[in-house]
């Protein structure tokens, strides 16, 4: 069973994370386009029925700036949103060190 709310640190303090925060945040942005993906995103999660990169998501719904994907996607999987990533070449065998690690 997930959790309701969630807490994470950033450069700039602690910072919460709610459901109902996620699910605000999803509305005030734009969903992720697959017919123009962004090059240098590949965490995504899904909510309601639109995926949303993780790090724009969390962003908007804390109000909190620079992010790292690993605290995103970890927080936004602690709350029970499904999250993956969309990978190809060698990030299939390899990961990408700045997500994974």
């Amino acid at each position: 069973m997930s959790t309701t709310e969630t807490a994470f640190t950033t450069g700039n303090g602690t910072r919460q994370l709610t459901k109902e925060s996620v699910r605000a945040a999803s509305g005030r942005l734009t969903p992720a386009d697959s017919a123009d993906p962004h090059p240098n995103r590949s965490w995504y999660a899904l909510v309601g029925t639109h995926l949303y990169y993780v790090v724009d998501l969390v962003e908007e719904a804390t109000g909190s700036a620079n992010v790292r994907v690993k605290t995103a996607r970890l927080a936004l999987a602690e709350l029970g949103f499904p999250v993956f990533a969309l990978a190809w070449n060698t990030l299939l065998t390899q990961g990408h060190p700045g997500h994974t690690g």
